[in-house]
């Protein structure tokens, strides 16, 4: 099972390996293994706290760019996402 850590605010960081940074009202940075991306989002009101946009996660960000996302690769940013907002108490919607 995950554990999970706030090393500062705004970051969520796993025992898994991986973190997420909400970067204000739209933007989160999702890191794992060295490697770095920015996901498009935006806060919502209401249950769901947070919608992230998955047509915005293709690549890696510099020096990884050139390893493009699989739909595995995709997914599981995804479920990760989700499982940090859950450790803080939010649901996010995924569009």
């Amino acid at each position: 099972m995950s554990m999970f850590t706030i090393p500062r605010v705004n970051v969520v960081e796993s025992s898994d390996g991986y973190s997420v940074e909400v970067l204000g009202r739209t933007g989160i940075i999702y890191s794992e293994s060295g490697k770095v991306m920015q996901v498009d989002s935006e806060v919502l009101a209401g249950p769901s706290g947070m919608v992230i946009y998955t047509d915005s996660m293709n690549n890696w960000d510099p020096p990884h760019s050139g390893f493009p996302l699989t739909e595995a690769d995709r997914a599981r940013v995804v479920e990760n996402i989700k499982a940090a907002f859950m450790f803080r108490g939010f649901k996010i919607q995924v569009n």
